[in-house]
């Protein structure tokens, strides 16, 4: 895990912010370059990776960002906690619970290391990562993890169930995303 604690923390909860598509196929990195830019978040590049530091209202989260032409793109949004190794389990079932309903299977949880992160992917080959795109997914992984948060920590700290949390975090991305359509 690289440290981007050097980067600057900008604000990306900017809903007024809507980057163009050029319309010209590029790659995948010069795609996310821009969307980067025209958010004004500073990045870094390394091993082939972008990461950034974005201000959520909740976190400050570390983003990975990588991709190839023809094959794929892939965004990796990491949370600020290290889960204990007795609240593994319980962390554990409250991501599964979000993930199982879920149309997109965000969450991710390295049991092992107790690191959280939310992913995604598209596929490359089928047609070219465009800025929306991008942007979008960008957008629906950092609304998550801000929605979220809040219901992660009560669950380690033993307050919910995972059950009972899961129930309320699916509510407030919901309503999350909801607030963003209007």
């Amino acid at each position: 895990m690289h440290n981007c604690d050097d980067l600057p923390h900008k604000p990306c909860m900017d809903r007024t912010l809507e980057p163009t598509d050029s319309g010209v196929s590029q790659h995948p990195m010069d795609v996310m370059r821009l969307v980067f830019r025209a958010m004004d978040i500073e990045f870094q590049e390394i091993d082939g990776r972008i990461h950034a530091l974005m201000l959520l209202e909740n976190m400050v989260v570390q983003v990975v960002a990588w991709g190839f032409p023809s094959d794929l793109a892939k965004v990796v949004v990491r949370l600020p906690l290290i889960v204990a190794k007795d609240c593994r389990a319980a962390g554990g079932e409250f991501l599964h619970r979000l993930n199982c309903n879920a149309r997109r299977k965000y969450w991710e949880m390295d049991y092992d290391a107790g690191e959280v992160r939310l992913s995604c992917f598209t596929d490359t080959l089928a047609g070219p990562l465009t800025e929306r795109h991008f942007k979008a997914f960008l957008n629906s992984l950092t609304s998550a993890a801000n929605a979220a948060f809040p219901y992660l920590i009560t669950v380690l700290a033993g307050q919910m169930s995972p059950e009972f949390a899961a129930d309320q975090a699916q509510a407030a991305v919901q309503a999350d995303w909801v607030a963003r359509e209007k």
